[in-house]
């Protein structure tokens, strides 16, 4: 992380360079009607997502800052791949809060982060997985992670109480008739951390005209000793459709440098997809503040007749109430 500070005589200014590359081995496997059929490769994010960003603030004096964040995705193992499809912002803060302009999070997607999801959403245990929505009736969910053209405010933290609302404008022409509302998005978080508990739900709706989308989600987690236990349940609506998740979890310290992993999740689904469960397990080893290596395994089980769901980027199973499985192993530098 390289940081750049610069002082004039009425603000201070600095800009920080920073980024995460992270690269592993990944191999997944999926039964068929023809014999099970499997992929390696080389991919990134197995632990976090591989990017590269610029972010900067600037004192206004009195309490007030300015700032920007502008963040691009990279894939570590196809060069010239960076896009600034991450976060980008420019911001307001204050004893007020803080206000952001542009892409940012969802406040749903918060609860599916590292932080109440033992794997957060990278790697072959991903939350995405069972968490994400399904698409139904001609509705793809183009918000369940970010939004364009928001506005994001973000509460004072008051001890230990939090609130993040957003609103984000589909930008589409008063004229268009059943469209003129699609992608246009309201949203809100509340959260409190105090002492080992943290507790947080979140909903959000999204505006389509073929069917809106509405995710709404819970996270608890209670730090007991070496131990992170961690409980989520998530519910996403697309159109008549219905699809609920509820996690098990536990993130556990060993040996002052390494932590082991795991999550159980069952999904329920109404009137699309199919029922499914997942398992996770996984081991993350620090070389240092920045460096770390990981290693993780998954299974994802089909049930009834279902073919829906499927591990990590693996191929789908061919056999109704098949599963897939996937297990990957790399290292990732923050910088």
């Amino acid at each position: 992380m390289l940081a750049i500070a610069c002082g004039q005589a009425h603000a201070q200014s600095s800009v920080t360079i920073f980024g995460v590359a992270d690269i592993g081995y990944v191999h997944t496997s999926a039964n068929g009607t023809a014999g099970s059929v499997s992929r390696s490769q080389l991919a990134s994010d197995g632990n976090t997502s591989s990017r590269l960003g610029f972010r900067g603030t600037e004192d206004l004096r009195g309490g007030m800052k300015a700032g920007f964040w502008l963040e691009g995705a990279l894939a570590i193992d196809q060069p010239g791949s960076l896009t600034l499809q991450r976060r980008s912002t420019v911001e307001l803060s204050g004893s007020f809060g803080e206000v952001r302009l542009g892409r940012d999070y969802v406040p749903t997607f918060t609860n599916l982060t590292v932080a109440y999801h033992p794997f957060g959403t990278n790697g072959v245990g991903n939350a995405g997985q069972l968490f994400y929505p399904v698409a139904a009736g001609g509705t793809t969910s183009s918000t369940h992670v970010r939004s364009n053209n928001g506005i994001n405010y973000f509460s004072p933290n008051v001890a230990g109480y939090q609130a993040n609302v957003m609103y984000a404008f589909g930008e589409h022409l008063s004229n268009e008739g059943a469209t003129k509302q699609n992608d246009t998005y309201v949203g809100g978080r509340v959260s409190y951390a105090n002492g080992p508990l943290n507790l947080s739900a979140a909903t959000g709706k999204t505006k389509f005209a073929t069917g809106d989308y509405t995710q709404s989600n819970f996270a608890a987690n209670y730090q007991l000793g070496a131990a992170k236990l961690m409980y989520l349940w998530g519910e996403n609506k697309v159109g008549v459709t219905k699809t609920t998740s509820n996690l098990v979890g536990v993130q556990y310290k060993v040996s002052g440098t390494g932590e082991v992993r795991a999550a159980y999740t069952d999904l329920k689904a109404v009137g699309v997809a199919n029922d499914a469960t997942q398992m996770t397990v996984g081991y993350v080893h620090n070389l240092s503040k920045r460096t770390a290596l990981y290693t993780n395994y998954s299974v994802v089980d089909n049930k009834g007749t279902g073919k829906q769901f499927v591990v990590g980027g693996g191929d789908k199973t061919t056999v109704a109430g098949g599963n897939t499985t996937g297990y990957e192993f790399g290292v990732r530098h923050s910088f």
